[in-house]
């Protein structure tokens, strides 16, 4: 079995058989006082498998990350948020269907006053765009989006989805900072928008994993009662 395991190493379908066929090996189960063979392998090789992988291998170990308490929303929800704030950057990505069909993705810059804001419970991200973007055109369309936070340094993202709503013009200049002045040749075709959040989705390895087999993340959903929910809590 171990031998397996050394030889599959460096291809991950073959780590995954390995890890299979051989967890219930005595030598590989869950001790207090070390971490299983197989971890210790995997993790030797983590850099050439990519840590996305070795997490999921840690999720078939029965390894499980604790940083948060998955049985509280509040919890749950104040992680994502911080997560999300720490994005480098201060950057997005906005997903909107697009009028032909299909969805579109695009950058959008979350600086101050711009980006995620949560007010008793309720989160919103506030964003900007052009009359003349295509993502306005989309918006006035169709107003369900997603707006997803990365994070590469720490293999962090954070989705909020929902409905953008335009700000009206008098709020909108509330947000409105003289760093904005090089993007608009026009200011008069600068508009305001926030995201009226009603799902979010996070992973952060070490701290928020997914250890399903369809890899579906940690997730929280705004429900009537005016409160979060943990619809997925990572786990079968």
């Amino acid at each position: 079995g171990f031998a397996l395991i050394l030889q599959s190493l460096g291809h991950l379908p073959g780590l995954v058989t390995a890890v299979e066929s051989c967890r219930s090996h005595p030598m590989l189960q869950l001790q207090q006082s070390r971490p299983p063979l197989a971890l210790c392998l995997a993790r030797r090789r983590s850099k050439s498998m990519g840590p996305w992988a070795l997490a999921k291998v840690k999720g078939w170990l029965g390894f499980k990350a604790a940083a948060v308490d998955l049985t509280e929303p509040s919890a749950v929800l104040a992680e994502a948020l911080n997560l999300a704030k720490a994005t480098p950057q201060d950057c997005g990505v906005l997903s909107t269907r697009q009028l032909r069909g299909g969805v579109a993705s695009r950058m959008v810059q979350l600086k101050e006053p711009f980006g995620v804001q949560e007010e008793d419970g309720k989160v919103k991200v506030n964003f900007f765009t052009s009359q003349a973007s295509r993502k306005f055109s989309e918006l006035k369309s169709d107003p369900s989006c997603a707006l997803l936070y990365w994070n590469p340094e720490t293999l962090t993202y954070v989705t909020f989805q929902g409905r953008a709503e335009e700000k009206s013009p008098s709020e909108g200049n509330n947000f409105w900072r003289e760093w904005m002045q090089i993007l608009y040749k026009d200011p008069k075709l600068y508009t305001a928008w926030h995201l009226h959040v009603q799902k979010i989705q996070v992973v952060s390895i070490g701290r928020l994993e997914s250890y399903r087999k369809d890899w579906r993340p940690v997730e929280l959903e705004w429900v009537n009662d005016g409160s979060w929910k943990v619809v997925c809590d990572g786990t079968e």
